[in-house]
């Protein structure tokens, strides 16, 4: 299901959960049997992104990790808007994760150790096979060992007009996939006439761009700005990565009455903290996560017999039961792929969203997270949340 939001002030929201399907886990995307419900939504999002790139004027600057759409409406829908862009003299970059210019369908990248996203290379392909015009700018970004493992461009943004008072940004949890606006549970963000915030995010952007390494980019770039009468705070990771993992951390930890969590996977020991403390204060706590993939970090914590791991078991043992597991189809490279995606917690009047997992190697990705005070805009997050919870079922059972 696709929903839009009630404005406020100049925010928009959108909200995505898994088309109403059922899923055949042993066929690809373009061979399941909900294929036109599928893509009948994801069209719905397309739109969104169609319009954001349609009123740009001067500029728009993508940074995405992931960029696969299937062919056909939904690829020419956004394909068409940057080449309509371009073709009218606004200045159209676009960068991406550099792993995901392989051309090897089954490399798989190892998702756990970077604190990232499952997903399927083939971004470089679908780039090619979709034949942006010339005058769309493409660079790859490199990945880079930043002791211990490897670090990925997780970014999934865009940025309008920067530089002039009509400055906008499209930021959120989604990829560009089908999977992801079809049959992963996702939040999107629009936030206009912002040219602060838009600035923050250029600057982001420029940092990639100029070096094509993650290395010291966001450094600095962290602040607050008021949008419509709201606060909105920003930073990026990886140069301000720990400050992000600790400002979600404060605002959890200042929740005096609710908080929601929607995290694909929550193995942070900074958050983990923080949300047993809030169970032990008797705050009201809910929400949900990502089944098959947080199995797997509970199962490396067994696994390591190690202090630290056994600490974080203990403290996931305390929170799982207030929390819901989206039971998805395990990750492979061509089935379908429907986990819950969303990066986002409710504490209070407060929201933060963004690319950042709850994970403390997200820390050393490209990421973004925006913390925002808004009671309306906590209310609408905390209701979908609680929609989510309610749809994939009971409290999970420690593993």
């Amino acid at each position: 299901m696709f929903s839009a939001g009630a404005a406020v002030g100049n925010v928009q929201p959108y909200f995505l959960t898994q088309a109403e399907v059922d899923l055949d886990r042993s066929a690809p995307l373009e061979q399941q049997p909900g294929l036109q419900e599928i893509t009948g939504q994801a069209l719905q999002v397309a739109d969104v992104l169609a319009d954001f790139i349609g009123e740009a004027t001067q500029a728009v600057d993508i940074a995405i990790y992931d960029f696969r759409l299937l062919g056909g409406a939904l690829t020419d829908k956004i394909v068409g808007a940057a080449r309509d862009a371009a073709g009218r003299g606004v200045a159209v970059r676009l960068a991406y994760d550099k792993v995901q210019e392989s051309t090897d369908a089954v490399t798989l990248k190892a998702f756990t150790d970077a604190g990232g996203d499952p997903a399927p290379v083939g971004t470089q392909r679908f780039i090619e096979a979709t034949a942006l015009p010339s005058l769309v700018q493409v660079r790859p970004i490199e990945e880079e060992a930043i002791d211990p493992g490897h670090q990925i461009m997780h970014q999934k943004y865009l940025v309008r007009d920067p530089g002039t008072p009509d400055a906008a940004v499209l930021m959120g949890s989604a990829n560009f996939t089908t999977d992801a606006w079809g049959i992963q549970d996702n939040n999107v963000l629009v936030i206009t006439s912002a040219p602060d915030l838009a600035a923050a995010y250029e600057q982001d952007f420029d940092d990639l761009w100029s070096t094509q390494r993650l290395t010291r980019t966001g450094t600095g770039d962290i602040g607050s700005v008021q949008i419509g009468g709201a606060g909105v705070a920003y930073s990026f990771a990886p140069g301000e990565g720990r400050a992000t993992e600790d400002a979600l951390a404060e605002i959890i930890a200042s929740a005096a009455t609710s908080i929601r969590v929607a995290s694909m996977v929550i193995s942070s020991g900074k958050i983990l903290q923080v949300l047993a403390d809030q169970i032990s204060a008797g705050r009201d706590l809910a929400g949900v996560y990502d089944g098959p993939e947080m199995h797997g970090i509970v199962g490396d914590w067994q696994k390591s017999g190690g202090t630290s791991s056994a600490q974080h078991l203990a403290l996931w043992q305390t929170i799982a039961p207030h929390l819901t597991a989206k039971q998805s189809i395990p990750f492979t490279a061509t089935g379908p792929h429907n986990f819950m995606h969303n990066k986002a917690v409710v504490a209070d009047g407060t929201i933060a969203t963004g690319s950042f997992n709850f994970s403390t190697n997200a820390t050393r990705n490209a990421e973004n997270m925006l913390r925002i005070s808004s009671a309306d805009l906590a209310t609408q997050y905390s209701a979908y949340i609680d929609g989510l919870v309610h749809r994939y079922g009971t409290a999970a059972i420690p593993r």
